[in-house]
């Protein structure tokens, strides 16, 4: 790839895709004099970074864009929720089942592409599930009913799925401890563009055509990403890096749900996650139907929480440089349970104050960019296998949340929150358990 006059900041570690035989010599070097030891851990490298080395800007935003790449195909289609439901003839809690099966189609991707990954390196992987969303993308714009919107919406996701779980696989090959929740700290600020611009272009499309064109979109943008990642996304996994055998990196993967404080970890910012997944599936008929809101003012209110996300993510990756990454997870678990509790007393109390909701929804959504960005290395540095097996595990759990809390929002209805506070309220405390108990763990042995 071809040198951008542009770099990352300073804390950057060595750009695989200009310095890769320097980092290969550092890690031959370090093979050879460091004992691994029989729980198969691999110490700390420390490898020289020079200011030639910095990762390019256009790698970052591209792997951003990756790891949004989910997201955004979820959210660009929300304020055209309530009109798919009445144009396909179904009912709210039915029409959930798109989110649902999204959901489960991200998380079941990454099982695969996790280990995949792990044996045939990240850039391959990703090329086919780019291809795959951008045919899945079409078949959901030529849906005839709400049954194959719901199947197609499953490829959809496992296709999309390969864009998260690689983003953070190349930036755990790449990076470590607070240099890891700086890094991703950057990719959160990239990929909240999704939030943002998602439900604004939906809304724009939906203005102007049938809610079939956001598909459409999705199917080009899917082949844009493609042609984007051939040059701008470096490969972090070198051969002799690589598992031998699909079946290890599998079974690398089996090991992990042994390892009590890698999912301990995991499955508190899961939580965490399936909170805010019931956010998103709640959201469009929270704003627009009870409160009245059009879709293009949904989609302000919504692309303001995104602002919160980036702010407090960033936030996040300073504070990384002089507190402990457990201490910032802490703090944002419990402004959540603030966030909590202020809107419960707005349910609770029959307020119906749109100002109070947007303002609980702020911070929640907020604390939970803020818990992701600092948390996610405490989780991968607890990995015992392989990043590919582990971020694809990591994301299984986080997207089987968000599947479950997704339907369970519309139970009442469309015009009750009362699921969604019981989904926040749920969520956050298991998470703030779960944290605690996995930072008593030991390092998987």
């Amino acid at each position: 790839m071809a040198k951008d006059n542009v770099t990352a900041p300073d804390f950057t570690a060595t750009s695989l895709n200009e310095a890769q035989p320097h980092r290969q010599q550092n890690a031959a070097a370090a093979a050879s004099t460091a004992d691994h030891g029989p729980t198969g851990i691999q110490p700390t490298v420390v490898e020289q970074v020079t200011a030639g080395d910095k990762i390019a800007w256009s790698s970052i935003i591209m792997l951003g864009m990756l790891a949004a790449f989910g997201p955004f195909c979820t959210d660009l289609y929300l304020p055209a929720v309530p009109t798919i439901t009445r144009e396909l003839l179904t009912d709210a809690s039915t029409m959930q089942l798109t989110l649902t099966t999204s959901f489960l189609g991200l998380a079941l991707g990454q099982l695969f592409i996790g280990p995949i990954s792990d044996a045939f390196g990240r850039k391959r992987p990703l090329y086919l599930s780019l291809i795959v969303f951008a045919l899945s993308s079409v078949a959901c714009a030529v849906a005839p009913n709400i049954t194959f919107l719901i199947i197609a919406r499953l490829f959809q996701g496992m296709a999309g799925a390969g864009g998260i779980v690689l983003s953070r696989a190349i930036a755990c090959d790449m990076y470590q401890g607070a240099r890891l929740t700086q890094f991703m700290s950057l990719l959160m600020t990239v990929n909240s563009l999704a939030p943002i611009l998602g439900p604004i272009v939906g809304s724009l499309i939906t203005t102007f055509f049938d809610w079939p064109a956001m598909f459409l979109f999705l199917a080009l943008w899917g082949v844009l990403l493609l042609l984007g990642s051939l040059k701008a996304v470096p490969e972090s996994l070198p051969p002799a890096k690589r598992s031998p055998q699909i079946s290890g990196a599998i079974w690398g993967m089996c090991k992990e749900f042994t390892n009590a404080r890698f999912m301990c970890l995991a499955l508190s910012l899961s939580f965490v996650q399936g909170a805010f997944f019931g956010y998103l599936a709640s959201s469009p008929f929270i704003f627009q139907t009870i409160f009245g809101l059009s879709p293009f003012a949904y989609s302000v209110v919504f692309a303001l929480n995104a602002v919160c996300i980036t702010v407090a993510a960033n936030i996040a990756g300073m504070m990384a440089k002089r507190l402990s990454e457990p201490f910032v997870v802490k703090l944002a678990l419990f402004l959540q349970l603030v966030a909590t509790v202020a809107f419960g007393l707005d349910v609770l109390l029959e307020l119906n104050s749109i100002v109070v909701v947007c303002l609980s929804f702020a911070l929640f959504v907020a604390m939970m960019g803020a818990a992701q960005t600092a948390g996610f290395g405490l989780v991968m540095g607890a990995r015992s296998g392989g990043a590919g097996a582990a971020s694809g595990l990591f994301g299984v759990l986080q997207f089987v949340f968000g599947a479950i809390s997704a339907p369970l929002v519309g139970l009442m209805g469309e015009t009750s929150m009362v699921p969604q506070l019981a989904i926040m309220a749920v969520c956050t405390i298991c998470a703030m358990v779960l944290f605690h108990v996995g930072l008593k763990q030991h390092r998987f042995e």
